[in-house]
Parts: C-alpha cells; sequence; structure tokens
C-alpha cells in the first residue's frame, strides 16, 4: 500500500481520534459533513476578507495541482517583488500544508492563520504548530507566528471598510513549544494509515474538539431509548455505559438520582406520553387575543450592513399565529430578501401586528433577547418594543414541566416536542429548510446574486413554510396542554 499523505486537517484528526483519521481517508462516504460543510464555508469567506486587508498579496493558485502551487509557492519567495503571499505550499515528510498570510521579513517568514472564532483556542496552537514544522522543514525560517481571529466588537462602518475586523495575537512562543512533538505525531499518524482501521471505543473525543461525523458508523445499533438520551449525558452516562446498561428501560428502579431523570425513565418504560396537572389551569387564565411569535436570525462572520458586528443574530423573518377568543386562528408573516438591512421594516411590521394587548407566546428566551437587541438598533421604535417584552409568555419551561413522551428522548426542543404531540405534523416533511442552520444558510443563498431566479423563490417558499411551522407548532402543543 503506497503511504498516504498528511495534512494539517488531517493531522488534527488524527490528534482527535486515529480512527477518525483513518475513515477520512479510506471510507470518506460514511461521514456527515453537513455542519463542518457550513464551517468551512463560514472560514473561506473570513479567508477571502482578510486577503483584502493586504492589497499587495499574492495569492497562489493550483487548487487541483498541489505539485504546481509548491513551485509558484518557491518562486514568488525568491522574487523580490512579491511581499505576501496567501495560501502559499509546502510539503516535508509526507505532510503538505497551505498557509493563509506568509509576509517576507528579510530572510524570515511571518505565518497568519486566520480563524473564524472570537478567541483562540487550544487546537488553533496545535494547527499552528504544524504550519511552522512543514514550513521550516521545507527550508524556510518562521520567525514570528500569529493567529487572527474574528474581533466580535468590530461595527461594521459601511462602505467595504473592515480594517479592525480581525484581532492579531502572537502565538509564537505557544506553537513552537508544540514543534518537537510534530514529528512524533506525523510518525504515528502514517502508522495509522499503515495498518488496518483502529479499534476504539466511543468516548469524550467523539465530541471534543469538534463533534466527529463518523459517530453514526462506530455506534450504529443504539437501543431505541438509549441512555445517551438523558438530559445532560453526564457522568450517570458513561458509568450506566461502564455497567452494560445502554438503554433506559433497562436502569434499575432508584439508580437515578436526578428527578428529571427518573421521570425520562419513568415515562419511556409506560411507553406512553405523561401529561402532568396544572398546564390546563395556567394556560387557560391567559386571555385573547394570543399571538404566538417566532423569529429567524442570521449572524454573518463578515457583517454586510453598517452598524452591525460579526456574528450578531439579526433578525430577517418573523412567522405569527393569531388566536381568537371565537377560536378562529389568523397567520401573518415577514420576510425580508432585499439585501438591504431588514431589521427596521421587520420591527415596524412586528409593532402592527402584535398591536397592544394579548399574551405573545415564544418558546424559550430566543425572542425576547431578539426584541430587546431592535429596541437597541432602533431607539425611536424602543417604547413600543418593550412593551411587546412585557406581554411575552416563554412556552418552553410549562411544556418541560408537564409535558414528557417517550419519543421525545429526553429533549423538549420544539422539533421533537411537536411530532409527539401532533404526528400529522413534522419538520422532516419539509422539502430544504429543516432546522434554522438550513435557514440561515438558505437566507443567504437567496441575498447572493449570482443565485437564479428560480432557486431564490423556491428557497424563499421554504423558509416560509419553515418559520410558519414553529408557530403553528407552538399553537398546537397550547391546546394539547389545555386538554384540546
Amino acid at each position: 500500500m503506497a503511504r498516504k499523505g498528511l495534512s494539517k486537517s488531517k493531522i488534527l484528526s488524527g490528534l482527535q481520534c486515529p480512527k477518525r483519521l483513518y475513515l477520512e481517508v479510506y471510507k470518506p462516504e460514511l461521514s456527515d459533513y453537513s455542519q463542518a460543510t457550513s464551517s468551512f464555508a463560514i472560514g473561506h469567506e473570513l479567508g477571502e476578507l482578510a486577503r483584502t486587508l493586504y492589497p499587495q498579496g499574492v495569492l497562489v493558485g493550483h487548487n487541483d495541482d498541489l505539485a504546481a502551487a509548491i513551485e509558484e509557492t518557491s518562486h514568488h519567495l525568491k522574487s523580490e517583488s512579491v511581499s505576501t503571499i496567501f495560501e502559499g505550499t509546502f510539503s516535508s515528510q509526507g505532510v503538505l500544508v497551505r498557509a493563509d498570510i506568509l509576509q517576507k521579513h528579510s530572510a524570515n517568514l511571518c505565518l497568519t492563520e486566520v480563524k473564524a472564532s472570537t478567541s483562540v483556542k487550544d487546537y488553533h496552537i496545535l494547527d499552528c504548530a504544524i504550519q511552522a514544522w512543514v514550513i521550516q522543514r521545507a527550508g524556510h525560517k518562521v520567525e514570528r507566528i500569529q493567529l487572527a481571529h474574528v474581533n466580535r466588537d468590530f461595527v461594521y462602518p459601511g462602505g467595504g471598510k473592515y480594517a479592525g475586523i480581525l484581532t492579531y495575537v502572537d502565538v509564537t512562543e505557544d506553537a513552537m513549544a508544540h514543534a518537537p512533538q510534530v514529528m512524533g505525531w506525523v510518525e504515528t499518524l502514517h502508522g495509522v494509515l499503515a495498518g488496518s482501521e483502529p479499534d476504539i471505543k466511543m468516548g469524550d473525543q467523539c465530541t471534543r474538539p469538534f463533534p466527529c461525523p463518523f459517530q453514526a458508523y462506530c455506534h450504529p445499533s443504539q437501543p431505541d431509548y438509549p441512555v445517551t438520551a438523558l438530559p445532560g449525558n453526564g457522568k450517570i452516562v458513561q458509568d450506566l455505559l461502564a455497567e452494560g446498561i445502554d438503554d433506559i428501560r433497562d436502569i434499575p428502579e432508584g439508580r437515578l438520582t436526578s428527578p428529571t431523570h427518573a421521570r425520562v425513565r419513568r415515562v419511556t418504560i409506560a411507553g406512553t406520553e405523561e401529561v402532568l396537572p396544572g398546564a390546563s389551569e395556567l394556560l387557560e387564565e391567559l386571555p385573547y387575543p394570543r399571538y404566538y411569535l417566532d423569529f429567524e436570525t442570521i449572524g454573518m462572520v463578515v457583517p454586510r450592513w453598517e452598524g452591525t458586528r460579526p456574528y450578531q443574530g439579526l433578525p430577517y423573518q418573523w412567522s405569527c399565529h393569531i388566536e381568537h377568543d371565537t377560536g378562529e386562528i389568523d397567520h401573518t408573516e415577514f420576510l425580508d430578501t432585499s439585501g438591504e438591512p431588514p431589521m427596521r421594516r421587520l420591527a415596524e411590521a412586528l409593532i402592527k401586528t402584535l398591536g397592544e394587548a394579548g399574551p405573545i407566546f415564544t418558546y424559550t428566551n430566543f425572542e425576547n433577547g431578539v426584541i430587546r437587541d431592535l429596541a437597541r438598533m432602533h431607539p425611536v421604535l424602543a417604547p413600543q418594543l418593550e412593551r411587546l417584552i412585557n406581554r411575552l409568555f416563554d412556552l418552553h419551561p410549562v411544556v418541560r414541566k408537564h409535558y414528557y413522551h417517550p419519543d421525545m428522548l429526553g429533549s423538549w426542543s420544539i422539533k421533537v416536542v411537536l411530532p409527539a404531540i401532533a404526528p400529522d405534523l413534522s419538520y422532516t416533511e419539509l422539502e430544504e429548510v429543516q432546522d434554522g442552520m438550513a435557514a440561515g444558510q438558505a437566507y443567504l443563498e437567496i441575498l447572493d446574486p449570482r443565485t437564479e431566479k428560480i432557486r431564490r423563490a423556491k428557497l424563499t417558499r421554504s423558509l416560509l413554510e419553515y418559520c410558519k411551522l414553529d408557530t403553528l407548532a407552538m399553537v398546537r402543543i397550547a391546546h394539547k396542554l389545555m386538554g384540546d
């Protein structure tokens, strides 16, 4: 078997779990990379922006021909007319890396790695150590290593001016301290790839520092009600698994000390839903009209609207079901796909729809925070928005206290409560958008001028259907708790 090459990302995968590395190389079709794909897109966007902050920089191409990329990098390093190189490519000891930004300081180099996080993480240091080790093994002196991460306090002034969006942290000392270890990592991981698939049991490494995309492969035959579904998934879960107990129904009476865990066990063994008294009386005291509200927000790493910050959750859509004392239910909605800042128009439409009286049902405290942010962004609307906050009624703690169904598997998320309460409704039946992450991706695709008109219309319909189901779900849940 020919020796497989390593990259920086593969070394990091191997450090997290050698089995993950092996599967990435030999069985990549078994992975679920949906979340990783989104993270890659965010990182790519920030990387492109970072290059604009170095107008004299030269980008190394040849993504499909790494030998040519290495040769081009060598050419630029020798050229006196080039001071900054993007995606400089190097190889040594069977390891290939591409550096985000390289700046030449006389005969030495300054390496800058760009990260979409808002702080320096431990694995970033390992990342930089691997990069520097390969570059130095390839014959170049790395004088300084710095990590550029997102400055969350940066406020976009508009006009394409992004100076200040990155915070630079010198990590030379920490990264170089790991340099002697890199050779050992490389040799060990080459050995992993030269052997058979490692036999490694699932554990903390499956989620730290990143969720592994091969978890379904490593644990394919879970019981219908796994102990890992116990809320919090803490030490008790590891203890039960160590005792050979992997099904909630097999947990002995009295083994669980948490009242919530004991409740999950009791209801799961009973095999039917449990509705505890008190919810109906609480909800029936609330007046009409009743408003059921849900927002969708987007947190862009690179802000596009003046006055906004990286990762600031900005609302672009809401859905509202309105229930009258006659039993009639209306629905209204807002979605701005113009590409202009949607927040002011969204807030004005919200104030008009919600009127002056009646409880506003939400699911969790998320809507409270969104409305408070809108009030801060638009002081002229603040008095009206603050009155809305005083009318909010969070349905989530009521559900958590009074309702549980075995199929909820330890979660009170609206997406698992809904099919338990209303089997005729399901997020999985939605075509394009089934969760918040997909909603954000769809919205960004709609705003992209390269998106075709037919595709944009389809995504718009999907967003409206998704948000509408969120508020319809609250209606059905409230009715269930009232005994309807």
